[in-house]
C-alpha cells in the first residue's frame, strides 16, 4: 500500500513539472514570436524613416529592431546604410557584411558593400560587388550603372561599353544607359556614335537640358559647328524672362544662359552664319552691357556678316568701357578699312603695333592700308616689321610669298 501510495506521489510531481515546463515554453515561444513580430513592425517604420530622411528616429528604430532580433538582414543593411549616410564607412561595410552572410542572395546588401569600398578607393572590390549585385538583379539600372563605373575606373571603357549596350537590348527605352555609354565614348573621343547615342535619349527623355548640352559639346568636338551651334541656341531659348507674368530666371539660370550664347555665337562664327552669331551677342550684351569683351566678339561677327557701321559701333562702345583696348582698336581699324577709310585704319592698327598679340596683324593691316593708298614704299615697310615679327607663323609664311613675287 506504501508502495502503491509512493508511485501516485511520484507520478503527481512529475506530472506537475511536465506542466510547469511546458507553461515555460510556452512563455518563451510567445516572446520570442513577439519580439520577431516587433523586430519587422520597428524594421517597417525605420524604412520609411529611412525614405523621408528622418535618419535619427530610423537609426533608434533599427537598432530596436536588432535588439529584438538580430537575425534579420534587412535590418543590417537598413543600418549600414544609415551608416553611410553619417559617413561611418567601416562600421556600415560591417553591417552590410553581416546582412549578406544572412542572406547571400540580397542584392541590394551588395550593391551597398559596393559603395563602401568605393569610399575606400578599393575599386576591383566595388565593381566585384556591384557585379554580384547585378548578377543577382540583371536589370536594375543602378547596378548596372555602378557596374560601368566601376569598369571606366579601372580603364577599361571598352567593357563598360559592351556591357552597357548588352543590357540596351533588353531594355531599350533605359535613358540612363544611352546616356552612360554616350558618355564613355565621348570620352574616348568618338563623338559621332556619343552623339548618336544622345539623340535617342532625347527622344525618350523629351529634350532633356543636360542631354542636349551633352550633345552639343559633342558636336563641338568633332568640329560639327552648324548642328552645335542650333542646339546651344535652342538652350539659350529655354531660359528667357517671362515679361508677361514678372518671372525672372534665376542667377544660376542666367549664368547658364550666358554660357550657352557665347558658345551659339562661337559655333555661329566657326561655321560661317555670322548673322547668327550678332544676334547672339546681342542677348548677350542685354545682361553684360559693361563687359568690353562682348562688344569686341559681337563687332567682329557684325564684320563677317558685313555690317561695318555696327561692327564700328561695337569697337567705338568696348574702347569707352576699357580705354586702349588692343582688341577694341583691332576691330575699329577693320571696320574702317572695310568701309574704305584708309588713311583712319592706318592710323588706328598703328596705335596697337606695340602690343604683343596684335602687333605682327597691325602692321599687316598697316601694310594693306598703305597699300590700297598707293603709298608701296610703306606698305612694303610694314610687311617687313610684320614679317620680322613673327616669322614662322602663317602670315609671317604668306608675307615671304608675298615679298617673292607668289600670290
Amino acid at each position: 500500500m506504501l508502495r502503491k501510495t509512493l508511485i501516485v506521489a511520484i507520478a503527481a510531481a512529475l506530472a506537475a513539472c511536465a506542466g510547469c515546463q511546458t507553461h515555460e515554453q510556452n512563455k518563451k515561444l510567445a516572446k520570442e514570436r513577439w519580439q520577431k513580430a516587433s523586430a519587422q513592425i520597428k524594421l517597417a517604420l525605420a524604412q520609411q524613416q529611412y525614405g523621408n530622411g528622418q535618419y535619427k528616429e530610423a537609426e533608434k528604430n533599427i537598432r530596436e529592431c536588432l535588439d529584438a532580433d538580430p537575425q534579420v538582414p534587412q535590418a543590417h543593411l537598413l543600418f549600414g546604410k544609415l551608416l553611410v549616410a553619417q559617413g561611418q564607412a567601416p562600421k556600415a561595410s560591417g553591417e552590410l557584411q553581416l546582412a549578406v552572410e544572412l542572406d547571400e542572395n540580397l542584392h541590394e546588401g551588395w550593391y551597398w558593400l559596393g559603395v563602401t569600398a568605393q569610399q575606400f578607393r578599393q575599386t576591383d572590390r566595388a565593381w566585384s560587388h556591384y557585379n554580384k549585385a547585378m548578377t543577382l538583379a540583371p536589370t536594375n539600372v543602378d547596378y548596372i550603372l555602378a557596374v560601368a563605373e566601376t569598369f571606366n575606373a579601372r580603364r577599361q571603357p571598352e567593357e563598360a561599353i559592351k556591357m552597357l549596350r548588352e543590357k540596351m537590348q533588353i531594355m531599350p527605352t533605359q535613358i540612363s544607359l544611352k546616356v552612360a555609354a554616350a558618355d564613355t565614348l565621348s570620352r574616348l573621343g568618338r563623338n559621332q556614335q556619343a552623339a548618336e547615342l544622345y539623340k535617342q535619349a532625347m527622344l525618350l527623355a523629351n529634350d532633356d537640358i543636360d542631354i542636349a548640352e551633352s550633345l552639343g559639346y559633342c558636336y563641338v568636338f568633332d568640329g560639327q559647328w552648324d548642328q552645335a551651334a542650333e542646339i546651344f541656341n535652342k538652350l539659350a531659348g529655354r531660359f528667357e524672362d517671362d515679361t508677361a507674368s514678372q518671372k525672372q530666371i534665376s542667377a544660376e539660370d542666367k549664368q547658364r544662359k550666358k554660357l550657352y550664347l557665347q558658345t551659339a555665337a562661337l559655333c555661329s562664327m566657326k561655321s560661317g552664319r555670322y548673322d547668327q552669331a550678332v544676334n547672339c551677342y546681342g542677348k548677350l550684351t542685354v545682361h553684360e552691357r559693361e563687359n568690353a569683351e562682348v562688344w569686341v566678339k559681337m563687332g567682329q561677327a557684325a564684320l563677317g556678316a558685313g555690317l561695318t557701321r555696327r561692327a564700328l559701333m561695337c569697337a567705338r562702345k568696348a574702347n569707352s568701357l576699357r580705354p586702349g583696348y588692343a582688341d577694341a582698336a583691332a576691330l575699329m581699324g577693320c571696320a574702317q578699312y572695310a568701309d574704305g577709310n584708309y588713311s583712319q585704319a592706318a592710323e588706328t592698327f598703328k596705335r596697337i603695333t606695340a602690343d604683343k598679340n596684335n602687333a605682327a596683324f597691325a602692321w599687316l593691316m598697316t601694310g594693306r592700308c598703305y597699300e590700297q593708298l598707293g603709298e608701296l614704299d610703306r606698305a612694303d615697310g610694314a610687311y617687313t616689321k610684320a614679317l620680322q615679327i613673327n616669322p614662322d607663323s602663317e602670315l609671317g609664311r604668306f608675307l615671304a610669298k608675298a615679298k617673292d613675287g607668289g600670290n
